[in-house]
Parts: structure tokens; sequence; C-alpha cells
């Protein structure tokens, strides 16, 4: 399973700009269940979305730039949505043998303290 810290939330506020670290982690053998991806394989490309709770697409309003994937962890640039609420990322991943993998990251809290 991929690696989001726990059952910890990202709290965005306004003015914010965070980088956002996702580890994908990778079975340690082919009859291991202990990783998100099957073992042997390499992330090729990754594209991240963001939502709202209604389900509406949101990503330029929630990433602030492009996400960048370096081995098994991607680096989601996260900004100041312009309204409190709910959001989640959906990640689709690409695997170097052209398997589709897709997770999603659902707390994510703008939030105007």
């Amino acid at each position: 399973m991929p690696s989001f810290k726990g059952s910890s939330k990202i709290s965005i506020q306004p003015l914010d700009h965070i980088n956002y670290d996702f580890k994908f982690t990778i079975c340690s053998s082919s009859t291991a269940n202990d990783g998100f991806l099957p073992a042997g394989r390499t992330i090729s490309s990754v594209n991240v979305t963001g939502y709202n709770e209604s389900g509406t697409d949101v990503t330029s309003s929630l990433i602030d730039g492009t996400a960048v994937l370096v081995v098994d962890v991607v680096t989601v640039p996260l900004k100041w949505p312009g309204t409190a609420g709910r959001y989640k990322l959906t990640f689709e991943i690409e695997l170097d043998d052209g398997q589709i993998k897709e997770a999603d990251f659902d707390r994510i809290f703008a939030e105007n303290l």
C-alpha cells in the first residue's frame, strides 16, 4: 500500500504553498504483500488530479504546478484552493511494464483558521 503517513491529514490555510511527499512502497518479493507496487516494477510516470467534496476536478486550484516523481516518491505542490472544505488527490501511476495503478488520498482540509 502507499505510505501516506498513516491516517494524518493535510491542513492547508490561505497563502499556503506546501510540497507534500507521497511514497509508493514496492513489494519485497513476487509473493509478498508488503507494498503497493509489484516487486521488480518501477514507476514510469504519474498523473495527479485534485477533486473537491462534490467530485469536481479542481486540480488547477489545489495543485500549484507539476508533481515531481523521484523513484517511488511523488512530491505534490499544494496550495490554498480558494474555498474551505475537504479535498482529494487521485494518483494514476503508470509502471515500467505498462500497468496502471490508482491510489486516492482524501484527507486534505482547506481551513481558514
